[in-house]
């Protein structure tokens, strides 16, 4: 073998060296540059989240033992009263309906025969 034929071999190797690095560090930057994109995709989501967390905090009941007896009593008087409040409203909605279910005149104008 001629020693330029040795030149063009070890060239041509090189060549193609150079050529697959090119080329695989094009890809590993375009993969770098999808996975900061998605990373800041991530971050405006975390946000969000971190915004809706915020939103939901648990408020903490109050304290009893600091707030004292005639507080306490206070709002539990008024609890008891919205609840009974409720509760008959709930009754005389349902004793609406029972009246109009039994009520004869409603049901005027409905027969039994086919």
């Amino acid at each position: 073998m001629y020693w330029w034929s040795w030149i063009l071999i070890w060239l041509a190797l090189v060549i193609l060296l150079i050529g697959t690095l090119v080329f695989f560090g094009w890809r590993l930057f375009k993969k770098g540059i999808a996975v900061v994109e998605e990373l800041e995709r991530l971050t405006d989501k975390v946000e969000l989240l971190q915004q809706n967390v915020d939103e939901l905090s648990v408020e903490t009941p109050p304290n009893a033992i600091l707030d004292g007896y005639s507080v306490v009593a206070n709002r539990r008087d008024r609890e008891k009263d919205r609840r009974a409040t409720m509760r008959q409203l709930r009754r005389d909605a349902r004793m609406k309906r029972g009246r109009l279910i039994t009520d004869p005149q409603a049901w005027e104008g409905w027969t039994d025969v086919r």
